[in-house]
């Protein structure tokens, strides 16, 4: 599923029915293997304790709550990561 005509590739979803069971049936493990083989190369985003730099005044935050209220007391919206 596209979010709209045209949408790069990366934004499309994959929607699944849940069974009565409340499992999605025999793709379930594969699905979770695959979110445990990317948690353990770390190829995730926490946004809870992520490090973020403002782009406009440089300050550092840590998470998304940081960089929320950051953005509501300045205005300030551009935000890069980094380790």
């Amino acid at each position: 599923m596209s979010p709209s005509e045209g949408a790069p590739e990366e934004f499309d979803q994959t929607i699944f029915s849940v069974n009565r069971d409340r499992t999605i049936g025999p793709i379930e493990g594969q699905a979770l293997h695959f979110v445990e083989e990317q948690q353990r190369k770390r190829r995730f985003t926490d946004t809870a304790n992520f490090t973020l730099r403002c782009g406009v005044c440089q300050i550092g935050v840590i998470g998304q709550t940081e960089a929320v209220e950051h953005a509501k007391a300045t205005g300030h919206v551009n935000f890069q990561e980094y380790r």
